[in-house]
């Protein structure tokens, strides 16, 4: 679930989810980092219009949650919990709800809160620990006590921006009572880890800067959910026919992301993977919108004795379809590294980031005319590139992230469609180097070929003099690098690929020709 979509599920009514989800529970998730940094206020904006619309049963809390009972109730309630088991509130006097149903799901939500907190935070003593426990039923009297529950709506409660531990228990004690719970942080996770574990988290790729919910809605515009009944059904089915099946339409994925890792294979392998889409390589898994995708990249130096069976290979790697061929040739047009350029690192964040909205905004960046999907992957995985342990072996100085930026904004045409026709589940683009002679290739393809990887491209590298080594760039644990029967000094791609096998008729032989 999206956070664009969450909004036209939570707010129909308890009948309508229950008819559709029989054993359906109060939604809690956890939306960290930004899909679509262009639409990211007006997602807000939609959610706080909802609200707004069902303000009897909603509260949002904006970076936090302000303890604002009387001083003699705080004092009162304190005092009380000396006397109480704080381990069995149910079996207490206390009266929060008019309604009993709803002042017992509040008790049972208390135990099951208070047991984690004692046992995760380590309280210094009994008054530290009764303070937590006071702040709690506080806020439960002061936002929770007035909220319509037994309604036709699901109680909501959306905290944006940075969030306290004692206010992640808040959230917890809420939802056991039977609230959706958002939570939305644009830029980071924080304190959820190790607390709960009952929440689903969509993390994106983007990130924003904090603000405040209500300056990012003031930004947004309210966004028109006018689908059809049709429409929606179309949608639910789809998600339960698609989801955890291991059966995939096509473009799935497409607002999704790659994570890649290279197949352990030895040469033959490629005749038995090379072909074979990513969904049915093994290792290839599914987690949310992150497709894991095993990628072949090999660097096979030399070549069979049997020259034949070598133009074979290289055949089968080269007439696949979505195949890059690099023959003496590059990948990215030069782009000129000028003090314009090196303003870019104004753009990097506090993670090491960029933002990569500043960066569609350059001068020179060409990739606007493919749709967002496509910039924002690219965009990100040049950050994920730079970011990188696994594959490049030196980490980047500000003079080699400028430079490596300078040929991901570079890159030819040819490779961006690649990107852009790649469907994840499906047949994974190709990179083949053939390096002729005693050749090598140069660091910035070399360069591109790693952040390739990254991508989920597969890649293979015939060197068959054997004199090129890639691994002063690339680490040797994501490339299968092999050594064939011989290293051949003076063997070029087109003298494989015009080879022909001389074949002898009987009368030729008995003509002697």
């Amino acid at each position: 679930m999206k956070l664009r979509d969450i909004t036209g599920y939570m707010f129909k009514n308890k009948y309508k989810r229950n008819s559709d989800y029989p054993n359906f529970k109060p939604y809690f998730y956890r939306f960290i980092g930004v899909d679509d940094a262009n639409e990211y206020n007006n997602q807000l904006r939609t959610l706080q219009s909802k609200c707004e619309e069902f303000k009897n049963s909603c509260l949002i809390f904006d970076g936090s949650i302000p303890l604002s009972g009387e001083m003699e109730l705080i004092q009162y309630i304190y005092n009380e919990l000396n006397n109480m088991n704080i381990f069995n509130m149910i079996s207490q006097d206390i009266v929060i709800f008019n309604n009993a149903d709803i002042n017992y799901k509040f008790l049972q939500a208390l135990d099951y809160v208070i047991p984690i907190a004692v046992n995760k935070e380590n309280f210094f003593n009994d008054s530290v620990r009764n303070n937590f426990i006071t702040k709690l039923i506080v806020w439960v009297f002061s936002f929770a006590k007035n909220i319509e529950i037994d309604g036709d709506q699901i109680p909501k409660c959306i905290y944006y921006g940075n969030i306290q531990k004692h206010e992640v228990y808040f959230l917890m004690l809420l939802h056991k009572m039977g609230f959706d719970v958002l939570y939305i942080n644009p830029l980071k996770e924080e304190n959820f880890e190790g607390i709960e574990s009952e929440s689903e988290l969509v993390k994106e790729q983007g990130i924003l800067s904090i603000e405040t919910f209500e300056e990012r809605c003031k930004k947004g515009k309210v966004i028109e959910i006018n689908e059809t009944l049709t429409k929606q059904l179309q949608r639910e089915v789809e998600s339960q026919l698609f989801t955890d099946t291991g059966i995939y339409k096509p473009w799935q994925f497409r607002n999704g992301y790659t994570k890649s890792f290279t197949l352990d294979t030895i040469v033959e392998d490629i005749y038995v993977y090379w072909n074979e889409p990513s969904k049915l390589r093994p290792g290839f898994s599914v987690s949310g919108d992150t497709v894991k995708i095993p990628n072949i990249f090999f660097k096979i130096d030399g070549h069979q004795n049997d020259m034949f069976e070598y133009q074979k290979l290289v055949k089968t790697c080269v007439e696949s379809k979505n195949t890059l061929i690099l023959n003496n040739r590059e990948l990215a047009k030069n782009v000129n590294v000028n003090k314009d350029l090196y303003s870019v690192m104004f753009f990097q964040l506090s993670n090491g980031e960029f933002d990569i909205n500043e960066l569609k905004k350059l001068n020179f960046y060409k990739f606007s005319k493919y749709n967002n999907e496509v910039q924002d992957f690219i965009l990100k995985k040049f950050n994920e590139a730079i970011l990188s342990t696994d594959v490049f072996t030196n980490s980047f100085t500000k003079e080699d992230t400028v430079q490596f930026l300078a040929l991901i904004l570079g890159l030819e045409d040819e490779i961006v469609r690649m990107i852009d026709n790649f469907d994840y589940t499906g047949h994974v683009p190709k990179v083949v180097v053939f390096i002729d002679n005693e050749n090598t290739i140069s660091v910035p393809l070399q360069l591109i070929l790693g952040y390739l990887h990254i991508v989920g491209m597969d890649i293979v590298i015939f060197n068959p003099s054997g004199l090129f080594n890639i691994n002063y760039i690339l680490k040797p644990t994501i490339i299968n690098t092999v050594r064939l029967d011989t290293m051949g000094y003076d063997v070029t791609y087109s003298n494989v690929m015009n080879m022909k096998e001389q074949h002898h008729s009987i009368f030729s032989r008995f003509l002697g020709k």
